[in-house]
C-alpha cells in the first residue's frame, strides 16, 4: 500500500499544479470589395491588406479590444502606377459583437468609375472629367486607337458631367461626352460607365456608352454593413 501511495504522488502533484485556460475564439472583420479597382484596409493593431475587386479578406480581432478602426483607400492607376482619378477612401469604427461581421466597400451614387474604349482614327489625350465644372479633373493619360477596354479611375458625377478628350494629333480638337445627352448614369451604388469613342478619318463620329453597376446581394445571415467611400478631401 505504502508503495501504491508514493506511485501516485507524482501525478497528484502534477494535477494541482495545472490551470484550465480558455481561449476566447477571435472576432472575424471581414471586408468585401465591391469595386474596379483594388482596395487597400488597414485595420489599427493588425496590419494591412490588399482586397482585389470581388474578392474578400478577414482580420483575426482579440474581443477584449471590444471595438476596431478601419481605413481604406482606392483609385486608379495607370501602367506606370500613376493615379487616375480621385482618391477614394474609408474610416470608420466598429464595435465588436457576435462572431463576425461583414463590410462591403462601396462608392454611392455621387461617384462613378469611367472605362474607356477608343476604337477611332485618333489617340486621345489628356483626358478631362466634369470638363468645366468647379470639380473638373485632368489626368495626364493616353487612351490609344486600339480598341481597348482602359479603366481610368473614379469621379464625381453630376447631372451636367462632361468627359473630354483631346486628339493626340490635333490637341485643339477632341470628343467629348455629356450626361444626358450621350450617356446617362444609373444612379447607384458603384457605378460604372463605359464610354466608347468610334470616330474614324472622313466619317461622322460615333459616341456609345455602357453602364453598370455592382450591387449588394448578401445572402447569408451573418451580420453586416455597407460603407460608400467618400473623395480624399471632400470632408
Amino acid at each position: 500500500m505504502k508503495k501504491l501511495l508514493l506511485l501516485c504522488l507524482p501525478a497528484l502533484l502534477l494535477l494541482a499544479s495545472c490551470h484550465i485556460h480558455v481561449v476566447d475564439t477571435p472576432f472575424l472583420a471581414k471586408f468585401e470589395n465591391m469595386l474596379y479597382t483594388d482596395i487597400r484596409v488597414e485595420v489599427d493593431g493588425y496590419g494591412s491588406a490588399v482586397i482585389a475587386p470581388g474578392e474578400r479578406i478577414t482580420f483575426e480581432i482579440a474581443r477584449d479590444d471590444q471595438s476596431y478602426h478601419y481605413e481604406a483607400e482606392t483609385h486608379g492607376r495607370s501602367s506606370s502606377n500613376e493615379q487616375i482619378g480621385l482618391v477614394v477612401e474609408w474610416s470608420r469604427t466598429r464595435d465588436i459583437s457576435g462572431n463576425s461581421y461583414t463590410t462591403y466597400l462601396i462608392t454611392a451614387e455621387d461617384l462613378f468609375f469611367l472605362k474607356m474604349r477608343n476604337t477611332g482614327h485618333h489617340d486621345l489625350h489628356p483626358l478631362y472629367v466634369n470638363h468645366g465644372l468647379a470639380d473638373q479633373t485632368m489626368d495626364d493619360i493616353t487612351i490609344p486607337g486600339n480598341g481597348v477596354l482602359y479603366n481610368t479611375g473614379y469621379y464625381k458625377a453630376f447631372t451636367n458631367t462632361r468627359v473630354q478628350a483631346n486628339w493626340s494629333d490635333l490637341p485643339s480638337d477632341y470628343t467629348y461626352w455629356e450626361q444626358g445627352y450621350h450617356f446617362n448614369f444609373p444612379w447607384t451604388e458603384n457605378q460604372a460607365v463605359t464610354l466608347l469613342n468610334t470616330f474614324k478619318k472622313d466619317a461622322a463620329p460615333e459616341q456609345g456608352f455602357k453602364v453598370e453597376s455592382k450591387l449588394v446581394d448578401h445572402r447569408s445571415d451573418e451580420p453586416f454593413g455597407i460603407d460608400a467611400g467618400s473623395p480624399r478631401g471632400s470632408n
